[in-house]
């Protein structure tokens, strides 16, 4: 008999149970639960999966995007900063760019000087309202107070602008594919051509929610016209003479040049820019994410304009912007300090076969947990050791639903609250996909990523101190489809996640260690962690991993 989900309405499973057990009896029901001779009982089964931690020495890290409203594309996910992890350490997030010319063998007119470089990164903000504000004793204006989206800590961090000179290449020549790039190429394989020449240095970085005001003055005759503009919050700041002198150099002495001519030239001449970020010696830091994609860079030049008629010369604005564009890697640089941690994530560390007392779930170049929810023996009704699954697949029940629980480790995650990731994903750790619980879930609102797939993807359970104590996740349909035979018993894998609406991966291939591993780009992109329980004789029986099985049988 198929296994059925009890989605459908009471009758139809009545009907099906009753044709199994004889199409030719007289059918008499006696309240919900009795039809004929028939009785029916609710019951559940506690299943024990086998689970394990799976560590990343470095995770594929160009071109994360991070989609967030259906299909469409949101914004590209750039991590900058540091970040404390009050159980896996620091880690620290670091952007090498490519730049793209806004517009291609530039003409700068005559007697063209470079005014001023300006360098504009804004962060991820929403507006919370307006307030007036006097600027003079006429003249008022409304200025936007902000908040900052996704920005974790407020502790200073250094931050620094390089040149670089190292060649990011589109296409791999061994494969004449996209050319990959990881988390530690950067400080493995780029080493000091990334920061080749030093263009900018703050010592005291952190993100200010503040709207930034510009104020230009020009001059036309006697007469000064002062115009005002406010923009977003972001990281704003003008380049020292010294370097507005270096990009003079680069770009207008170069006015017709084969290296401003097209794309692949320019993006040969001028290679990229690295934004460097660096702990303070005992600050806890601060880390934003961000789209590179909007930050950009811009020459303000003027020019010699001449009136033909009368044969005057005046001077007029022209602006070069370079925007970040193309390739885009995130370094990745995390320094677990806890020993223990340390080594229950060595792969030699792993039991693979009976699984491990504690699963480690970490964003970023960290790990994720490989379940297999069917894959030990049990001793059956007859008191005989028999694989688990094959015992499931003989029984006769009506799945009713079916949750895998994890519980927290307490004793390692000392420090909840924000710092604890609020959602986990759950995927095929075969091909990535989602299972089909996230398929049919009702709830996947991509408006609302905190609120969706809250059926399949239960939000963290937190105590009365805000401390998270477990993840639920349903899995009534896979195992279903598992039992009915329609779905192979594959391992799982389960990771920490940012946004569940995010579902795409990244193929981590080639890697030192680890061929064609499947990570959730939604992991990459995340940055907390969180310790687990899994199986063993030193886990609290109540805290164990389990997958509940509720089912209806017959008496």
């Amino acid at each position: 008999m198929k296994l059925k989900n009890t989605f459908f309405k009471i009758t139809t499973i009545v009907v099906v149970v009753s044709a199994f057990f004889s199409c030719n009896d007289d059918f008499n029901t006696v309240g919900s639960e009795v039809i004929g001779d028939i009785n029916f009982k609710d019951d559940q089964y506690a299943a024990i999966p086998k689970a394990y931690s799976k560590r990343f020495e470095r995770v594929r890290s160009n071109n994360l995007v991070k989609q967030v409203s259906g299909n469409q594309v949101s914004y590209h996910a750039n991590m900058l900063g540091v970040y404390d992890d009050p159980v896996y350490g620091q880690s620290t997030y670091s952007i090498l760019s490519q730049v793209q010319l806004q517009q291609l063998n530039p003409n700068f007119g005559t007697n063209a000087v470079l005014d001023s470089v300006v360098f504009s990164m804004p962060y991820l903000s929403r507006a919370t309202g307006t307030t007036q504000v006097q600027i003079d004793a006429n003249t008022t204006e409304t200025a936007t107070t902000y908040s900052l989206d996704s920005v974790y800590g407020n502790q200073p961090i250094k931050l620094s602008l390089y040149k670089s000179n190292y060649f990011l290449r589109d296409f791999d020549p061994a494969t004449d594919e996209r050319q990959v790039y990881f988390s530690d190429d950067i400080n493995t394989n780029f080493a000091a051509e990334v920061e080749k020449t030093l263009l900018y240095t703050n010592d005291s970085f952190v993100p200010s929610a503040k709207e930034v005001v510009l104020r230009v003055e020009t001059a036309s005759g006697d007469n000064t016209t002062t115009t005002r503009s406010r923009l977003t919050p972001r990281l704003r700041f003008k380049f020292s003479e010294e370097i507005k002198t270096l990009f003079k150099t680069l770009f207008l002495d170069k006015q017709g040049s084969s290296e401003l001519s097209n794309a692949n030239n320019f993006r040969n001449y001028f290679r990229g820019i690295y934004v460097k970020a660096e702990p303070e010696v005992g600050g806890g830091g601060n880390l934003v994410y961000l789209n590179m994609r909007d930050a950009q860079i811009a020459l303000h030049y003027s020019f010699d304009v001449t009136n033909t008629s009368n044969s005057t010369t005046t001077r007029d604005q022209g602006e070069l912007v370079l925007n970040f564009s193309n390739t885009v890697i995130n370094s990745i640089e995390t320094n677990i300090d806890n020993n223990d941690i340390v080594n229950g994530l060595k792969e030699e560390n792993q039991d693979t076969i009976n699984g491990e007392e504690t699963l480690y779930l970490k964003g970023g170049d960290g790990a994720y947990a490989i379940v297999d929810l069917f894959g030990g023996n049990i001793t059956n009704e007859t008191g005989e050791e028999e694989n688990e699954l094959t015992f499931l697949k003989r029984q006769d029940w009506l799945v009713n639903e079916a949750n895998l629980t994890f519980y927290i480790d307490q004793n390692k995650v000392t420090t909840g609250g924000d710092t604890e990731p609020e959602r986990i994903y759950i995927f095929n750790a075969e091909t990535g996909e989602p299972l089909i619980d996230y398929v049919i879930d009702g709830s996947i609102n991509s408006e609302q990523p905190s609120l969706s797939g809250v059926n399949h993807l239960s939000p963290i359970s937190r105590d009365s101190d805000k401390n998270g104590e477990f993840y639920k996740i349903q899995v009534t349909q896979h195992v279903i489809n598992v039992l009915n035979g329609d779905t192979e018993n594959v391992k799982l894998g389960v990771s920490v996640s940012q946004n569940v609406n995010y579902i795409t991966v990244v193929d981590n291939t080639p890697t030192i260690k680890i061929d064609n591993e499947i990570i959730p780009t939604s992991s990459i992109v995340s940055h907390e962690g969180t310790v687990l329980y899994g199986n063993g004789a030193d886990v609290p029986e109540s805290k164990r991993l389990k997958l509940d099985i509720i089912y209806t049988a017959a008496k």
